[in-house]
């Protein structure tokens, strides 16, 4: 039987997903009285350094427009790697044929988690690593963008901290995605399943890269 390939998806908001896959939304407050509840002591005194401090005037159009050229490539490497990655060919192939009688739902979602678990630590390894290495360009653009980049640096920990338990919710709201999908049509739940995978991932790509793309759309508006 031929593999099933899903076709490319734009990526979607990880909260609206959830939102169509039955988990309620949370009232949000303001986002600087959120910010506020995020920092720690540490990056709340790093914080109160920084805006404390003006930021070195001057520009470096060079450098800048380098460090638009070269973000830009680094994004969409980044992006089509990881999305290519999230398209397992064997467990594409197996999806796409009827799921075995009489093996246990948990044996048939093994390979699914540990694909989805090596997804997400391959998204936020790479994904910390390219904001990283974009920060010192911003800091060699211009005065402005070094604050920038200080500024994400210091809000980075906070978030990141925020978004690990939703992110770590996602198994488990995947498994009950494939419980349902199992109940309704015990032999061919696997294609449904499959393609809410890739729904999650490609929209936990997205929420990871949001920070990523502000910054390197700060370094566009600069250069214009």
């Amino acid at each position: 039987m031929q593999a099933l390939s899903p076709q490319p998806l734009a990526p979607e908001p990880l909260a609206r997903l959830l939102l169509q896959w039955g988990v309620a939304p949370v009232a949000a407050a303001p986002v600087a009285e959120r910010l506020g509840g995020w920092l720690g002591w540490a990056e709340a005194i790093g914080l109160s350094q920084l805006l404390a401090t003006a930021p070195a005037a001057g520009a470096n159009v060079a450098a800048r427009r380098e460090a638009v050229d070269w973000a830009d490539a680094a994004l969409a490497r980044l992006q089509e790697e990881l999305t290519a990655a999230f398209d397992d060919a064997l467990l594409a192939r197996e999806s796409a044929e009827s799921a075995p009688e009489g093996v246990p739902l948990a044996d048939l979602l093994a390979p699914y988690r540990l694909h989805h678990a090596q997804q997400q630590r391959s998204m936020a390894a790479r994904v910390a690593t390219l904001r990283e290495r974009l920060r010192p360009r911003l800091a060699e653009a211009s005065g402005a963008l070094a604050r920038l980049a200080q500024l994400d640096a210091v809000f980075e920990r906070a978030i990141v901290a925020q978004e690990r338990p939703l992110l770590a919710s996602l198994p488990a709201l995947l498994t009950k995605r494939a419980t349902d999908h199992h109940a309704t049509d015990p032999r061919r739940w696997r294609t449904r399943f499959w393609a809410d995978l890739q729904r999650a991932l490609r929209a936990e790509l997205d929420l990871r890269l949001q920070p990523v793309q502000g910054l390197i759309e700060a370094l566009h508006q600069a250069d214009s």
